[in-house]
């Protein structure tokens, strides 16, 4: 069946992309579930469509709507398949972790800038997790979703509008987004990076839920340190260097820290997706986190040990668990 521009395609299954699939009952998608709560009520949506990108031949219908929940490692490699469907008139949304992405996306699969399609980032604020194929868990709904439109400079010969996909998210009672311009998008973007750069790597390297990280006080030390790579990092890049001193000054070590702890209080007891990469032998996304921080210090000429020294432990300690 030919998409048309009101259709919305996701295009990974796991625990975001099927409760995106649910929540916005898109026509794209084999059959989700979800349960509200581990003790609630299971609550159904039906009548999505499959499209297998193995298949031979492979579809050439533009896609006008894409949400990308693929893990972040795994972005390039999953849009290659499509990329001859998606150009100037297509809006893609990333609901991932970590940052980079698309960079990633313009050096490698959309190099033309004049046949680049929209960009969008959503930021995930839910505890989601699959119970089976077709089971998504929402185990907790903290706070809001938030999404906007990417702001990439020059962007007159694009002609997609990215209103359609932004109302359509925005409309869904479960996912309660708000939109965000793209400034405050981006610093949102960078407080949930701060908080998944010093939870992720250290449940996953100590193979513990997140709420022991706030009660080994062996750990503060190293949390500091972190925290003060990140912020100097934070601060100097150039989307924030102009800010205003009081947005500025929540980007400090004692701000950065807060915003810490409040997670780990809020998520004591799930499990990272970092800590469950590894226990499943499966790739992580450390470069896209913890590796984002290093990529733009080198830019920057700041030196971040502590991050450093963090993501090679999660990458040998990857390298043991997908070899087993």
């Amino acid at each position: 069946m030919p998409t048309s521009p009101q259709s919305v395609h996701i295009l990974g299954l796991g625990s975001i992309g099927s409760f995106l699939a649910h929540s916005l009952r898109s026509p794209s998608l084999p059959t989700p579930s979800l349960r509200v709560n581990d003790d609630g009520s299971l609550q159904e949506q039906t009548g999505f469509d499959a499209e297998l990108l193995t298949q031979s031949p492979s579809s050439s219908e533009p896609i006008h709507n894409l949400i990308v929940a693929v893990k972040a490692s795994a972005t390039v490699s999953a849009l290659q398949p499509i990329r001859h469907r998606l150009g100037p008139l297509s809006t893609i949304c990333l609901f991932q972790n970590g940052m980079g992405q698309i960079e990633d996306l313009n050096e490698k699969v959309f190099t033309d800038k004049a046949r680049r399609p929209k960009y969008m980032f959503g930021i995930m604020r839910h505890g989601v997790y699959l119970r089976s194929s077709t089971e998504a868990i929402l185990s907790g709904l903290n706070g809001r979703a938030a999404i906007g439109v990417v702001d990439e400079g020059d962007t007159s010969s694009r002609q997609a509008d990215p209103r359609f996909l932004l109302d359509t998210l925005l409309r869904s009672p479960i996912l309660r987004c708000e939109e965000l311009v793209w400034k405050e998008l981006l610093q949102n973007q960078l407080f949930k990076l701060a908080a998944n750069c010093v939870l992720n790597p250290l449940t996953a390297i100590l193979d513990v839920r997140n709420g022991v990280i706030k009660e080994n006080p062996d750990l503060q030390p190293l949390i500091q340190r972190l925290l003060q790579e990140i912020s100097l990092v934070f601060r100097s890049l150039p989307e924030i260097r102009d800010l205003p001193r009081d947005q500025k000054d929540r980007f400090s070590v004692p701000s950065l820290e807060a915003l810490v702890m409040d997670t780990i209080e809020k998520t004591a007891g799930n499990s990272s997706s970092m800590r469950e990469d590894l226990r499943k032998g499966r790739a992580t996304e450390i470069e896209y986190i913890n590796g984002w921080i290093l990529r733009r210090a080198r830019e920057l000429g700041i030196e971040c040990e502590a991050n450093t020294s963090l993501m090679q432990l999660v990458l040998a300690k990857s390298r043991v668990t997908m070899g087993r």
